[in-house]
C-alpha cells in the first residue's frame, strides 16, 4: 500500500483548499475603485438563507461529534476540543446556536477515525457551499471556514 509523506499530503490538502479559496474569492472580487459595498444584496441574502441553514446544521453535527469525542476519549481531547472550538467560532460567525448533541465510537482508534472523517466531510461541504453561495461575501466566509477545518485536519495529522 502506498503511503504519502506528511509533507506531500499536507501540500495536496492545502493546494485543494487554496484552489477553493481562490475560486470563492473570485466570485466576490470587486474593483477597488468601484465604490461597491462588500455587503450582500437583498436577493443574494434571500437566495442564500437555505444554504446557511444547511451549513449551520452540518457544522452543528460536526460540533456534536467533536464534543462527544472530547468527553469520551481522554487521549483525543486536545484534537477534539480544537475542532469543537473552531466549530463554535464558525457557528457564532453565522449567528447560530453553538450547542449540539453527538456521539463517539467506544474505542479511541475508531473515534479518531470517525472524527477525522466527519471533519473531512464538513470541509468538502463548506467548499461546495462557497461555490454555491450567491453572495460573494458569504462565499468568502464559507471558503475561510473550509480553510480553517483543513488547517485543523493538518494539525491533527489527517
Amino acid at each position: 500500500m502506498l503511503s504519502r509523506s506528511p509533507v506531500a499530503r499536507r501540500g495536496l490538502l492545502l493546494g485543494g483548499v487554496g484552489a477553493a479559496v481562490a475560486l470563492a474569492t473570485g466570485c466576490g472580487s470587486q474593483d477597488a475603485g468601484s465604490g461597491a459595498s462588500a455587503e450582500p444584496t437583498a436577493p443574494a441574502v434571500g437566495a442564500d438563507s437555505d444554504l446557511v441553514e444547511r451549513v449551520v446544521g452540518e457544522i452543528g453535527t460536526a460540533l456534536g461529534a467533536a464534543s462527544a469525542t472530547a468527553r469520551r476519549h481522554r487521549g483525543l481531547r486536545g484534537v477534539a476540543r480544537a475542532f469543537a472550538d473552531l466549530h463554535r467560532t464558525h457557528l457564532d460567525r453565522l449567528d447560530a446556536d453553538t450547542e449540539a448533541d453527538g456521539s463517539a465510537p467506544g474505542d479511541e482508534a475508531s473515534a479518531r477515525a470517525a472524527l477525522l472523517r466527519a471533519e473531512e466531510r464538513l470541509q468538502r461541504r463548506l467548499v461546495a457551499a462557497a461555490v454555491e453561495a450567491q453572495s460573494g461575501a458569504l462565499a468568502q466566509v464559507f471558503a475561510a471556514m473550509a480553510a480553517g477545518v483543513a488547517q485543523q485536519r493538518a494539525v491533527a495529522g489527517a
